[in-house]
């Protein structure tokens, strides 16, 4: 009695479940707060009614929300396909394209999408922050400029803007705006690093230090503080404060570039075998990265570790044969270790068939002239630069 009271209860069941139209169902996916659930309660709209195109839309916001950016994509795909004209079908895969970080594909569908309604605004500030993940910054600029029109720059937005404006070296207008976020309140960490950001780009150096120092007192973990502080420093010549940084800068982000400019340090300070354990650890970060190669062989001739340097160095030029340094490096070993004029000369030869322009710094004995002392003074020498 018992089973077929069950079977009577699926049996009623089934024809309403099987007779819900797609109507209903896309209805019943709106009000359903799970995404996965709405997924598949969607997926049973489309393969009802194919050409729904909401439907897709709304399959394609579940997805977006789960981080399942492809599906995502494909239903704004489809939905793009199905509703050509409308606008707000490219703004939404632009925003997945973004989250997926193709810009350039999220810049194309901003553009279709002012192009069928250009007075929206919100659609030039989202292509103005594709535009600045793309370095494109006087695109991004102008966008702004769009979306703003003759409203009044809010202290969020402000924020926002400066760094642009700081990355095209446009350090006027970005003062203006970080001078805006601070009259509406704004004290944070970001306002005072991009405020160091600009006096760094208009070389005042000083003024730079006391303002990352303002943004290291806000946020102690301000990694990016901590580096450009560093350059302030070191453009200082306070290179004992610039090491001090750079090593807190490593223990937040033990990266391969922070390593190296922490050797440069250590070389500006004469302490060659630090360097050299610096631009050590860069290459086990980074093994195909050519720059450390190359400054770990300029360390290893202070340390008269020919051999070594005439290893790093070729490794260098293995990796990168486009760049000049590691030739006149490389020279700078065959002179001091040999006085081997053939091989110093024709690798001499090569970084200026490279465009090797800092002619000077070969006879200066404060950058690369001590490696060819004697001869540097040769006549045969300056006509090879010369000619």
């Amino acid at each position: 009695m018992r089973t077929l009271a069950i079977f009577l209860f699926f049996f009623l069941c089934m024809p309403y479940a099987s007779a819900q139209t797609a109507a209903q169902l896309f209805a019943q996916a709106k009000t359903e707060p799970d995404p996965a659930t709405q997924i598949k309660l969607l997926t049973r709209v489309v393969n009802k009614a194919p050409k729904m195109a909401d439907a897709f839309h709304y399959r394609g916001d579940a997805y977006r929300s789960l981080g399942r950016n492809k599906q995502a994509v494909d239903d704004y795909t489809r939905t793009i396909e199905l509703r050509p004209k409308d606008p707000f079908r490219y703004y939404a895969r632009a925003l997945v394209y973004m989250d997926m970080g193709r810009n350039a594909q999220a810049v194309s569908d901003l553009t279709r999408a002012i192009s069928l309604k250009p007075a929206y605004r919100n659609f030039y500030l989202v292509r103005a922050r594709a535009n600045a993940a793309l370095n494109k910054y006087d695109a991004a600029i102008a966008d702004y400029k769009k979306y703003l029109g003759k409203q009044r720059t809010t202290a969020a937005l402000a924020l926002e803007i400066a760094p642009v404006y700081v990355k095209s070296y446009r350090y006027t207008d970005a003062q203006r705006l970080l001078d805006t976020a601070v009259k509406h309140g704004e004290d944070g960490a970001d306002v005072h690093y991009w405020q160091g950001r600009v006096f760094s780009g208009q070389g005042r150096a000083d003024e730079a230090v006391s303002a990352y120092s303002k943004a290291i007192h806000r946020d102690e973990t301000y990694a990016q503080a901590y580096r450009y502080r560093a350059g302030a420093f070191k453009d200082m010549a306070d290179y004992p404060a610039a090491l001090e940084d750079f090593t807190k800068l490593i223990e937040l982000q033990p990266e391969a570039a922070y390593y190296n400019r922490r050797g440069l340090t250590y070389e500006e300070m004469g302490q060659f075998k630090k360097a050299a354990e610096d631009y050590a650890k860069a290459i086990e970060l980074n093994p195909k990265w050519a720059i450390p190669y190359n400054n770990r062989g300029f360390a290893k001739i202070h340390l008269k570790d020919w051999a070594g340097a005439k290893a790093d160095l070729e490794t260098a030029i293995k990796l990168d044969s486009a760049a000049p340094t590691p030739y006149i490096n490389l020279a700078g070993v065959y002179w001091l270790s040999k006085k081997d004029r053939k091989n110093a000369y024709q690798n001499v030869d090569k970084a200026l068939r490279l465009n090797f322009r800092n002619i000077e710094s070969l006879f200066d004995e404060d950058q690369k002239g001590w490696m060819f002392k004697g001869l540097n003074q040769t006549a045969e020498f300056r006509a090879l630069l010369y000619k």
